[in-house]
């Protein structure tokens, strides 16, 4: 006779996870975006690397507002600053044993196993540690050469950090671990939020470097202006005429001529041809594609600007390759679309998608009949 086989299934404890706000996500890729515009902290990591001749890393544990208060007592605090923008500071506080490994281990020295946390850096330590911080600043700088504004005991500098800010400024504090060697310290970074450099543009290597990575734009072959009651009245079976279509039939029934790959929130787009054989080259050409329509007075009513018309985009097929496909496209590339061209088309308005339909001709004229919405 078999056994009876007991399964013991407990539920997930989901109460242990860590909860992370919107907020605290916000602010990392906030502090993560202005120190890179500075400094590469991985380039940084590599660079004491290389000065203290031991494997050195370091990651974020959280994100705070600055507090001054949370420092530690023997922490040793260097201030950054890009050497033509003074007051675009960077605040690094360590504490004393790191403080004290990175510098004799940068001397070729033994470093103290014991510290006394409970007093305050040496001058000479927090000085010795800005040389070693700014000389691995300069080998890690971001196109940005770096100057030491200040050094000396952490919380006196965190003070001074928060106080300078000014009225109504606010500053963000990244908690760190770093690793050195088979130890681990603690240490903090704060940026001023009013520091923010914007999203680094987008290049060929950092394309490249996204490997296989699926990116797919559609394809916009008209931008048209309608009326907001008329998309409104938009149903199953009309049909909207867009007034900047582009593509004609050639002598196979086949649509070819000018296109353009536009994201569906941007407004600018990478221009195309449609030739023959449903192949799409590329122009290697930068296009506007704005969403707000030409305005003809700018002192125009609320009235007035309620019957304005909107922009309409209209998308057949997309284009979908891998980063590093694109990384490597020029003027003159072909390049492969989706999914069959026209299948469906897209009305797009805003960035987000109105309707969808099929290409079809009304009086000799394109138009796309709506089948969904």
């Amino acid at each position: 006779m078999r056994e009876a086989v007991t399964t013991l299934v407990r539920p997930f404890p989901f109460a242990s996870l860590e909860r992370v706000s919107r907020e605290s996500v916000a602010a990392a890729t906030r502090v993560k975006r202005r120190a890179r515009a500075i400094v590469d902290v991985e380039a940084i990591a590599r660079a004491l690397s290389d000065l203290v001749g031991e494997p050195v890393s370091v990651s974020i544990r959280s994100f705070a507002p600055i507090d001054p208060a949370r420092g530690a007592d023997d922490a040793i605090g260097v201030v950054l600053a890009p050497a033509d923008r003074a007051h675009d500071r960077v605040l690094v506080e360590v504490e004393g044993a790191l403080g004290a490994a990175l510098v004799t281990r940068a001397l070729k020295q033994r470093a103290p196993r014991i510290t006394d946390p409970s007093r305050g850096p040496a001058p000479a330590v927090a000085g010795a540690l800005a040389a070693v911080v700014h000389a691995a600043a300069r080998r890690a700088h971001a196109g940005v050469a770096m100057k030491v504004v200040a050094a000396g005991p952490g919380s006196a500098l965190a003070r001074d950090f928060a106080r300078e800010l000014g009225q109504g400024q606010t500053a963000t504090t990244a908690w760190l671990t770093v690793t050195l060697g088979a130890d681990a310290f603690s240490a903090r970074a704060s940026v001023a939020d009013a520091i923010d450099p914007g999203a680094p543009p987008l290049t060929p290597e950092s394309l490249a470097r996204m490997a296989d990575a699926a990116i797919a734009l559609p394809l916009v072959v008209a931008t048209t202006l309608a009326s907001r009651d008329d998309l409104a009245a938009l149903a199953i079976g009309d049909a909207l005429a867009p007034t900047g279509f582009r593509l004609r039939a050639d002598e196979s029934g086949a649509l070819a001529g000018p296109a353009s790959l536009v994201a569906p929130r941007s407004e600018r787009g990478l221009a195309a041809d449609l030739a023959e054989g449903g192949r799409l080259v590329v122009r290697g050409e930068l296009e506007t594609h704005p969403w707000s329509p030409p305005m003809a007075d700018a002192t125009t009513t609320i009235e007035v600007l309620d019957d304005a018309p909107v922009v309409v985009r209209v998308e057949l097929g997309t284009v979908e390759m891998k980063a590093r496909e694109w990384a490597e496209l020029g003027p003159g590339d072909v390049v492969p679309l989706g999914r069959k061209l026209g299948e469906p088309a897209i009305l797009r308005v805003g960035g987000v998608e109105l309707a969808r339909g099929e290409l079809v001709q009304v009086d000799g004229e394109y138009a796309v009949r709506i089948s969904s919405r």
